[in-house]
């Protein structure tokens, strides 16, 4: 760990214990101390300590969930979403999505409900074929052409210019008539990764 996120993490935890003496905590210092626990999700998300990112975002979720704080509790579930999805439970990152869906829709948020269903997708069909999918790919399948059956995961170093040669694909994913990926992948037998200097 790098010594700048070692300072993080000191200094998230000094945090957590300084906005989490009182018994009886009043809202706002629920809040303050909800606000936290999320940061405290991320910097330790950050450090690759994914159990203490998940404890201190459940802990928050129940916070706002007291407080009924639903933009609370909806920044809570995305970073939730990131460190299910670091751990590959992919079928519960999406279920943090349906819920932060809810609440979106709830609070009339218009604009993040395309982003948050693309995510769920994602999701889904990382956990249909056992692995993470890139983002990239979940858009293009959505935003591709009627008729286009395969999107194409590139590892970006073996491109050269606009031509990515056979080698530069690591795996095709397939593309549902419902322009989502379905889970079916198929690996690239020759892919060639560049090999490291």
């Amino acid at each position: 760990m790098h010594r700048k996120l070692r300072k993080e993490v000191r200094e998230i935890e000094k945090l957590i214990a300084d906005s989490g003496r009182n018994a009886a905590p009043s809202p706002a210092q629920l809040a303050d101390h909800a606000a936290v626990l999320v940061r405290a999700g991320d910097v330790y998300r950050s450090a690759d300590r994914l159990q203490d990112a998940a404890a201190c975002l459940t802990e928050a979720l129940d916070a706002y969930r007291r407080l009924d704080d639903l933009p609370g509790e909806m920044r809570t579930l995305s970073g939730m979403t990131f460190v299910l999805r670091a751990q590959d439970r992919f079928a519960e990152a999406a279920d943090c999505c349906r819920r932060s869906l809810l609440i979106a829709t709830d609070l009339g948020w218009e604009k993040i409900r395309d982003t948050l269903q693309w995510r769920i997708a994602a999701m889904e069909a990382a956990d249909r074929a056992g692995i993470d999918v890139p983002d990239e790919l979940v858009k293009a399948a959505l935003h591709g052409e009627p008729g286009e059956d395969w999107v194409y995961e590139i590892d970006s170093s073996r491109v050269q210019g606009d031509h990515a040669p056979p080698e530069a694909i690591i795996r095709a994913w397939q593309v549902g008539p419902d322009r989502l990926l379905t889970g079916v992948v198929i690996p690239n037998a020759n892919y060639r990764p560049r090999r490291k200097r």
